[in-house]
């Protein structure tokens, strides 16, 4: 889903139909990597509303996972809105949606590209709340959650200040040499698969300052524990299985190899979801009868959320008509 802000055509798009055509734009050299291959897709866009006919709606479904992690027991279920979103209600999707309160933040932070307002689904009066607002076009997806592609490139913007990786949409892209890399402007994680080419694998993690740099804010890296001097057995991520990406949240499995210590050898899969205002990423168990290795949960510590409530947060669109008073 996109915003469109030309005069006359305002409004919701999403993509209606794909076309994609394998014949090379140029031809390819002999040193594959020296050209510049590209392929033609032609896509065509539906018109799915406006902000007159449709406002966003976060959905909610506010659960304790089983068999849930190890990071600690709080219950709060946090969900991000735009702080610049305007007249932000909560409706109760299991009742009337007529009847609609006003929620009050529990707290507002500043992401790189906007501030976030932080909501607890789990204190709110109604069970499973979803929230409805209204934001103009230009401001939509500054403080999303994201995933990126870096095609090899250390940063996200060239020398020339071009945006040098590229965004991802699609849970079944392939990486090739460039790391996949997951944010939503307030936490970073930058995952580095194995390849036959390169079987160096990393995890690395990064948070957002607004302070640094003078005021203007900058990424940081967050230290995380280190084989052989913090840890007994180096875990590194072995695969990444993308299980969706919405602009509330991004999920994904990820698994992790022992390639050395005293665990080498042993293989533990994990699901993570980083939502929009999350500052820590949900870490959740997929075994129920092994628990998360001791240095496994020592290395996530730093990044992983100590809530055992899951917000289930998905945005869309919902028709003004389904909501009127």
């Amino acid at each position: 889903m996109s915003g469109s802000t030309h005069v006359g055509i305002d409004g919701y798009y999403v993509a209606g139909s794909t076309r994609r055509n394998p014949a090379l734009a140029e031809p390819r050299l002999d040193d594959p990597a020296a050209s510049d291959v590209t392929e033609g897709v032609r896509f065509g866009l539906e018109r799915a509303g406006s902000r007159k006919t449709h406002v966003v709606g976060v959905e909610t479904s506010v659960s304790q996972p089983e068999p849930g992690h190890e990071f600690g027991n709080d219950t709060d279920a946090i969900v991000g809105l735009p702080a610049a979103a305007r007249r932000v209600r909560l409706v109760d999707s299991t009742s009337e949606p007529t009847v609609r309160e006003r929620p009050t933040p529990i707290a507002t932070v500043e992401a790189e590209h906007g501030a976030i307002d932080l909501f607890d689904a789990s204190s709110e009066t109604v069970d499973d709340p979803v929230y409805l607002y209204d934001l103009e076009y230009d401001l939509q997806g500054d403080v999303d959650v994201g995933v990126w592609d870096t095609y090899g490139h250390d940063s996200i913007l060239d020398a020339d200040d071009v945006v040098s990786w590229a965004r991802v949409f699609d849970t079944a892209h392939e990486f090739g040499e460039g790391e996949l890399v997951i944010e939503n402007g307030l936490l970073r994680l930058t995952i580095d698969e194995p390849t036959n080419a390169d079987e160096t694998a990393a995890l690395k993690a990064e948070t957002y300052d607004p302070s640094a740099a003078g005021g203007d804010g900058a990424w940081t890296t967050i230290a995380l524990p280190e084989y052989d001097a913090d840890l007994d057995t180096d875990w590194q991520p072995a695969d990444v299985d993308l299980t969706h990406i919405g602009p509330a949240q991004v999920a994904a499995q990820v698994q992790f190899e022992a390639v050395a210590g005293v665990d080498e050898g042993e293989v533990y899969v994990v699901d993570i979801e980083l939502e929009r205002g999350g500052e820590v990423v949900e870490v959740w168990r997929t075994d129920v009868s092994d628990a998360i290795p001791v240095d496994l949960v020592s290395l996530l510590e730093p990044i992983a959320s100590t809530s055992v409530a899951d917000s289930g947060v998905e945005q869309g669109l919902v028709a003004r008509e389904e909501v009127r008073e």
